[in-house]
Protein backbone atom coordinates (compact mmCIF):
# COMPACT_ATOMS: atom_id res chain seq x y z
CA UNK A 1 0.00 0.00 0.00
CA UNK A 2 1.63 3.46 -0.99
CA UNK A 3 2.50 6.22 1.44
CA UNK A 4 -0.38 8.32 2.27
CA UNK A 5 0.00 11.92 3.44
CA UNK A 6 -1.93 14.60 4.89
CA UNK A 7 -2.05 17.95 7.20
CA UNK A 8 -4.15 18.62 10.02
CA UNK A 9 -4.21 21.97 11.75
CA UNK A 10 -7.14 23.68 14.54
CA UNK A 11 -8.09 26.88 15.31
CA UNK A 12 -9.83 26.75 19.29
CA UNK A 13 -11.74 29.27 21.23
CA UNK A 14 -13.63 28.95 24.63
CA UNK A 15 -14.85 30.73 27.13
CA UNK A 16 -16.01 30.57 31.11
CA UNK A 17 -18.86 32.32 32.39
CA UNK A 18 -20.08 32.73 35.73
CA UNK A 19 -23.82 32.94 35.22
CA UNK A 20 -24.38 33.09 39.27
CA UNK A 21 -22.00 31.98 42.57
CA UNK A 22 -23.52 28.20 41.86
CA UNK A 23 -23.74 27.66 38.07
CA UNK A 24 -21.32 28.06 36.04
CA UNK A 25 -20.90 27.86 32.08
CA UNK A 26 -18.19 26.68 29.90
CA UNK A 27 -18.64 26.88 25.84
CA UNK A 28 -16.36 27.18 23.11
CA UNK A 29 -15.52 25.94 19.63
CA UNK A 30 -12.69 23.89 17.89
CA UNK A 31 -12.26 24.57 13.95
CA UNK A 32 -10.85 21.46 12.37
CA UNK A 33 -9.17 21.17 8.99
CA UNK A 34 -8.03 18.09 7.08
CA UNK A 35 -5.85 18.26 4.12
CA UNK A 36 -4.97 15.12 1.87
CA UNK A 37 -1.66 15.78 -0.10
CA UNK A 38 0.00 14.05 -3.12
CA UNK A 39 2.03 12.41 -4.52
CA UNK A 40 -0.03 9.79 -4.70
CA UNK A 41 -2.65 7.73 -6.98
CA UNK A 42 -6.23 8.46 -5.38
CA UNK A 43 -9.10 5.98 -6.40
CA UNK A 44 -12.94 6.06 -6.41
CA UNK A 45 -15.15 3.26 -5.83
CA UNK A 46 -18.25 2.01 -6.83
CA UNK A 47 -20.55 -0.62 -3.95
CA UNK A 48 -18.36 -3.38 -5.45
CA UNK A 49 -15.40 -2.37 -4.69
CA UNK A 50 -14.49 -1.64 -8.47
CA UNK A 51 -12.11 1.48 -9.68
CA UNK A 52 -14.41 4.09 -11.61
CA UNK A 53 -11.50 6.63 -11.66
CA UNK A 54 -8.23 7.20 -11.01
CA UNK A 55 -6.73 10.81 -9.82
CA UNK A 56 -2.55 11.17 -10.30
CA UNK A 57 -1.62 14.06 -7.54
CA UNK A 58 1.53 15.51 -7.16
CA UNK A 59 3.98 16.42 -4.24
CA UNK A 60 2.67 19.19 -2.55
CA UNK A 61 -0.86 19.91 -3.69
CA UNK A 62 -4.04 19.61 -2.08
CA UNK A 63 -6.05 16.94 -3.43
CA UNK A 64 -9.10 16.28 -0.85
CA UNK A 65 -10.18 18.75 2.07
CA UNK A 66 -12.68 18.36 5.05
CA UNK A 67 -13.58 21.58 7.53
CA UNK A 68 -15.27 20.24 10.70
CA UNK A 69 -16.48 22.57 13.47
CA UNK A 70 -16.38 20.89 17.12
CA UNK A 71 -18.50 22.42 19.41
CA UNK A 72 -18.63 22.16 22.98
CA UNK A 73 -20.33 23.20 26.44
CA UNK A 74 -20.60 22.29 30.09
CA UNK A 75 -22.82 23.18 32.87
CA UNK A 76 -21.80 22.33 36.20
CA UNK A 77 -24.34 23.86 39.67
CA UNK A 78 -22.86 24.00 43.26
CA UNK A 79 -25.32 22.63 45.57
CA UNK A 80 -23.41 23.48 48.87
CA UNK A 81 -19.65 22.36 49.33
CA UNK A 82 -20.19 18.76 48.97
CA UNK A 83 -22.31 18.32 46.40
CA UNK A 84 -22.90 19.60 42.42
CA UNK A 85 -23.84 18.16 39.18
CA UNK A 86 -22.47 18.80 35.66
CA UNK A 87 -24.23 18.21 32.31
CA UNK A 88 -21.97 18.91 29.07
CA UNK A 89 -21.57 17.84 25.11
CA UNK A 90 -18.82 18.09 22.59
CA UNK A 91 -18.00 17.01 19.24
CA UNK A 92 -14.91 15.07 18.08
CA UNK A 93 -13.29 14.30 14.43
CA UNK A 94 -10.90 12.05 13.65
CA UNK A 95 -8.82 11.88 10.69
CA UNK A 96 -6.90 8.29 11.64
CA UNK A 97 -8.27 5.48 11.35
CA UNK A 98 -7.90 1.87 12.89
CA UNK A 99 -9.09 -0.96 10.41
CA UNK A 100 -9.26 -4.37 12.61
CA UNK A 101 -9.25 -7.85 10.77
CA UNK A 102 -12.79 -8.98 12.64
CA UNK A 103 -11.59 -12.74 11.33
CA UNK A 104 -8.32 -12.80 13.39
CA UNK A 105 -8.52 -12.45 17.80
CA UNK A 106 -4.70 -11.38 17.00
CA UNK A 107 -4.20 -7.50 16.55
CA UNK A 108 -3.90 -6.96 13.59
CA UNK A 109 -4.62 -3.66 13.31
CA UNK A 110 -3.65 -0.93 10.65
CA UNK A 111 -3.98 2.88 10.38
CA UNK A 112 -5.36 4.77 7.36
CA UNK A 113 -5.58 8.78 6.58
CA UNK A 114 -8.73 10.56 5.86
CA UNK A 115 -9.27 10.15 1.72
CA UNK A 116 -11.63 11.03 -1.10
CA UNK A 117 -13.53 7.63 -0.15
CA UNK A 118 -12.92 7.76 3.85
CA UNK A 119 -14.72 11.15 5.76
CA UNK A 120 -13.92 11.73 8.80
CA UNK A 121 -15.31 10.26 12.10
CA UNK A 122 -17.62 12.01 13.73
CA UNK A 123 -18.60 11.44 17.36
CA UNK A 124 -21.16 13.39 19.40
CA UNK A 125 -21.56 13.16 23.31
CA UNK A 126 -23.22 14.26 25.87
CA UNK A 127 -22.65 13.63 29.63
CA UNK A 128 -24.76 14.05 32.88
CA UNK A 129 -22.89 13.37 36.43
CA UNK A 130 -23.07 13.76 39.78
CA UNK A 131 -20.13 14.95 42.31
CA UNK A 132 -19.44 14.49 46.33
CA UNK A 133 -17.16 15.02 49.05
CA UNK A 134 -17.38 13.52 52.43
CA UNK A 135 -16.20 13.70 55.54
CA UNK A 136 -14.86 17.31 55.17
CA UNK A 137 -13.36 16.48 51.71
CA UNK A 138 -11.68 13.14 52.70
CA UNK A 139 -13.38 11.00 50.22
CA UNK A 140 -14.49 11.81 46.73
CA UNK A 141 -17.66 10.02 44.82
CA UNK A 142 -18.68 10.59 41.56
CA UNK A 143 -21.14 9.10 38.91
CA UNK A 144 -21.69 9.88 35.28
CA UNK A 145 -24.07 8.56 32.46
CA UNK A 146 -23.06 9.44 29.25
CA UNK A 147 -24.00 8.62 25.75
CA UNK A 148 -22.31 8.79 22.17
CA UNK A 149 -23.59 9.07 18.75
CA UNK A 150 -20.78 7.88 15.74
CA UNK A 151 -20.63 9.03 12.45
CA UNK A 152 -18.69 7.29 9.69
CA UNK A 153 -17.49 4.43 11.10
CA UNK A 154 -15.33 1.98 9.06
CA UNK A 155 -14.87 -1.99 8.47
CA UNK A 156 -14.02 -4.74 6.78
CA UNK A 157 -16.45 -6.53 4.07
CA UNK A 158 -17.06 -9.99 4.72
CA UNK A 159 -14.27 -12.13 3.10
CA UNK A 160 -12.26 -9.18 2.33
CA UNK A 161 -8.63 -9.64 0.66
CA UNK A 162 -6.27 -8.23 2.75
CA UNK A 163 -2.89 -9.67 1.85
CA UNK A 164 -0.64 -7.74 -0.67
CA UNK A 165 -3.95 -5.63 -1.01
CA UNK A 166 -2.83 -2.16 -2.60
CA UNK A 167 -6.79 -0.55 -2.61
CA UNK A 168 -7.47 -1.57 0.45
CA UNK A 169 -10.12 1.29 0.43
CA UNK A 170 -11.89 -1.35 -1.67
CA UNK A 171 -12.56 -3.48 1.44
CA UNK A 172 -14.29 -1.18 2.98
CA UNK A 173 -17.54 -0.21 4.49
CA UNK A 174 -19.18 2.76 6.30
CA UNK A 175 -21.99 2.86 8.80
CA UNK A 176 -22.73 4.61 12.35
CA UNK A 177 -22.14 3.42 15.70
CA UNK A 178 -23.23 4.38 19.40
CA UNK A 179 -21.48 4.49 22.90
CA UNK A 180 -23.20 4.51 25.98
CA UNK A 181 -22.35 4.16 29.70
CA UNK A 182 -21.93 4.26 33.59
CA UNK A 183 -18.74 5.41 35.35
CA UNK A 184 -18.53 5.21 39.07
CA UNK A 185 -15.62 6.45 41.48
CA UNK A 186 -14.67 6.61 44.50
CA UNK A 187 -11.46 8.20 46.20
CA UNK A 188 -10.03 8.13 49.42
CA UNK A 189 -7.18 11.04 49.63
CA UNK A 190 -6.09 11.27 52.38
CA UNK A 191 -4.46 9.65 55.67
CA UNK A 192 -1.79 6.82 55.59
CA UNK A 193 -4.43 4.62 53.12
CA UNK A 194 -5.64 6.16 50.05
CA UNK A 195 -6.59 4.88 46.72
CA UNK A 196 -9.61 4.46 44.51
CA UNK A 197 -11.94 2.30 42.93
CA UNK A 198 -13.28 2.81 39.25
CA UNK A 199 -15.45 0.89 38.12
CA UNK A 200 -17.66 1.41 34.16
CA UNK A 201 -20.36 -0.40 32.93
CA UNK A 202 -20.74 0.11 28.77
CA UNK A 203 -21.60 -0.71 25.42
CA UNK A 204 -19.38 0.37 22.33
CA UNK A 205 -21.35 -0.88 18.85
CA UNK A 206 -21.24 -0.60 15.56
CA UNK A 207 -24.09 -0.88 12.39
CA UNK A 208 -23.46 -1.43 8.69
CA UNK A 209 -26.18 -2.29 6.03
CA UNK A 210 -24.13 -5.10 5.28
CA UNK A 211 -23.13 -6.91 8.48
CA UNK A 212 -25.18 -8.64 10.88
CA UNK A 213 -28.48 -8.19 9.02
CA UNK A 214 -27.77 -4.41 9.50
CA UNK A 215 -28.17 -5.02 13.23
CA UNK A 216 -26.19 -3.34 16.09
CA UNK A 217 -23.37 -5.74 16.70
CA UNK A 218 -20.08 -5.21 19.63
CA UNK A 219 -17.05 -3.29 18.18
CA UNK A 220 -13.86 -4.32 18.80
CA UNK A 221 -12.88 -2.46 22.18
CA UNK A 222 -16.27 -2.86 23.49
CA UNK A 223 -15.86 -4.02 27.14
CA UNK A 224 -18.73 -4.74 29.13
CA UNK A 225 -17.19 -4.78 32.43
CA UNK A 226 -13.98 -2.39 33.82
CA UNK A 227 -12.93 -2.16 37.07
CA UNK A 228 -9.58 -1.00 38.53
CA UNK A 229 -8.57 -0.59 42.41
CA UNK A 230 -5.81 1.44 43.56
CA UNK A 231 -4.25 0.68 46.99
CA UNK A 232 -1.25 3.24 48.82
CA UNK A 233 -0.54 2.88 51.96
CA UNK A 234 2.49 5.25 53.44
CA UNK A 235 4.03 2.88 56.32
CA UNK A 236 6.77 6.14 57.21
CA UNK A 237 8.89 8.62 55.87
CA UNK A 238 10.59 5.99 53.94
CA UNK A 239 8.52 3.06 52.96
CA UNK A 240 5.90 3.16 50.60
CA UNK A 241 3.55 0.14 49.49
CA UNK A 242 0.84 0.41 47.08
CA UNK A 243 -1.08 -2.19 44.51
CA UNK A 244 -3.30 -2.41 41.63
CA UNK A 245 -5.85 -4.43 40.27
CA UNK A 246 -7.65 -4.31 37.15
CA UNK A 247 -10.32 -6.49 35.26
CA UNK A 248 -12.20 -5.72 32.11
CA UNK A 249 -14.54 -7.99 30.12
CA UNK A 250 -12.22 -9.61 26.92
CA UNK A 251 -12.48 -7.86 23.62
CA UNK A 252 -15.02 -8.46 20.89
CA UNK A 253 -13.85 -11.01 18.06
CA UNK A 254 -15.14 -13.27 15.61
CA UNK A 255 -14.79 -17.02 15.92
CA UNK A 256 -14.99 -19.55 12.96
CA UNK A 257 -18.43 -20.95 13.18
CA UNK A 258 -17.19 -24.22 11.07
CA UNK A 259 -14.60 -25.05 8.44
CA UNK A 260 -14.47 -27.15 5.86
CA UNK A 261 -11.44 -28.86 3.29
CA UNK A 262 -10.72 -27.80 0.01
CA UNK A 263 -7.78 -29.32 -2.11
CA UNK A 264 -6.39 -29.87 1.53
CA UNK A 265 -6.46 -26.63 3.04
CA UNK A 266 -8.99 -25.87 5.92
CA UNK A 267 -10.82 -22.71 5.31
CA UNK A 268 -12.99 -21.42 7.85
CA UNK A 269 -16.53 -20.44 7.83
CA UNK A 270 -17.46 -17.17 9.99
CA UNK A 271 -21.20 -16.07 10.77
CA UNK A 272 -21.98 -12.74 13.06
CA UNK A 273 -19.13 -10.38 13.16
CA UNK A 274 -17.70 -9.97 17.07
CA UNK A 275 -20.36 -12.52 17.95
CA UNK A 276 -17.88 -13.81 20.08
CA UNK A 277 -15.58 -12.82 22.84
CA UNK A 278 -11.85 -13.24 24.41
CA UNK A 279 -11.12 -14.55 27.58
CA UNK A 280 -11.23 -11.51 30.49
CA UNK A 281 -8.26 -9.41 31.84
CA UNK A 282 -6.98 -9.73 35.14
CA UNK A 283 -3.69 -8.56 36.45
CA UNK A 284 -2.49 -7.26 39.67
CA UNK A 285 0.51 -5.28 40.27
CA UNK A 286 2.44 -4.90 43.71
CA UNK A 287 5.42 -2.25 44.56
CA UNK A 288 6.94 -0.88 47.65
CA UNK A 289 8.92 1.91 47.56
CA UNK A 290 12.13 2.68 50.18
CA UNK A 291 13.41 6.88 50.01
CA UNK A 292 17.37 6.71 50.95
CA UNK A 293 18.59 9.35 53.42
CA UNK A 294 19.15 12.91 51.90
CA UNK A 295 22.92 13.48 50.77
CA UNK A 296 23.35 16.94 50.29
CA UNK A 297 21.83 17.51 46.94
CA UNK A 298 22.16 13.90 46.08
CA UNK A 299 18.81 11.99 46.80
CA UNK A 300 17.67 8.54 45.85
CA UNK A 301 14.94 5.35 46.20
CA UNK A 302 14.88 1.79 45.65
CA UNK A 303 11.17 0.79 43.79
CA UNK A 304 10.73 -2.98 44.16
CA UNK A 305 7.95 -4.11 42.05
CA UNK A 306 5.72 -7.40 40.78
CA UNK A 307 4.10 -7.13 37.66
CA UNK A 308 1.25 -9.62 37.24
CA UNK A 309 1.69 -11.00 40.94
CA UNK A 310 -1.08 -13.51 40.36
CA UNK A 311 0.90 -14.97 37.14
CA UNK A 312 -2.61 -14.94 35.21
CA UNK A 313 -2.10 -15.95 31.42
CA UNK A 314 -3.81 -12.90 30.18
CA UNK A 315 -4.89 -13.17 26.17
CA UNK A 316 -2.79 -11.64 23.33
CA UNK A 317 -4.53 -13.56 20.79
CA UNK A 318 -6.09 -17.36 20.07
CA UNK A 319 -5.30 -19.29 17.45
CA UNK A 320 -7.72 -22.16 15.62
CA UNK A 321 -6.13 -24.74 14.33
CA UNK A 322 -6.34 -28.73 13.33
CA UNK A 323 -5.78 -31.20 15.82
CA UNK A 324 -3.10 -33.01 14.47
CA UNK A 325 -4.42 -36.55 15.68
CA UNK A 326 -7.71 -35.59 14.05
CA UNK A 327 -7.90 -32.80 11.42
CA UNK A 328 -11.63 -33.00 11.67
CA UNK A 329 -11.56 -31.65 15.24
CA UNK A 330 -10.24 -27.79 15.85
CA UNK A 331 -8.17 -26.65 18.64
CA UNK A 332 -7.80 -23.19 20.38
CA UNK A 333 -4.60 -22.08 20.47
CA UNK A 334 -4.34 -19.21 23.46
CA UNK A 335 -0.67 -16.86 23.24
CA UNK A 336 0.04 -14.49 26.27
CA UNK A 337 2.96 -12.28 26.43
CA UNK A 338 3.78 -11.65 30.15
CA UNK A 339 3.31 -13.90 32.96
CA UNK A 340 4.98 -13.06 36.52
CA UNK A 341 7.79 -10.12 36.27
CA UNK A 342 9.58 -8.72 39.19
CA UNK A 343 11.72 -5.27 39.06
CA UNK A 344 14.28 -3.52 40.60
CA UNK A 345 14.80 0.17 39.98
CA UNK A 346 17.55 2.56 41.61
CA UNK A 347 16.21 6.52 40.80
CA UNK A 348 18.22 9.14 41.27
CA UNK A 349 18.34 12.92 41.17
CA UNK A 350 21.05 15.61 42.25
Amino acid sequence: QEKRYGLETAAYVSDEWAVTEKLNFLYGVRLAAFSLLGPGNFSTYDPAGNITATDKTESGRFYKNYLNLEPRFSLSYLFNDENSVKASYNRNTQNIHILTNATSSSPTDQYVLSSNNIKPEIADQVSLGYFRNLQENNYEFSGEVYYKWLQNQIDYKNAAQLLANSNIESELLYGTGRAYGLELFFKKKFGKLNGWVGYTLSRTERKFAELNNGNYFPARQDRTHDISVVGIYNLNKRWTFSSSFIYSTGNAVTFPAGKYRINNQTVYYYTERNAGRMPYNMRLDLSATLEGKKTGRFQSSWNFGVYNALARKNPYSIEFINDPNNPNKTIAEQTSLFGLIPSVTWNFKF
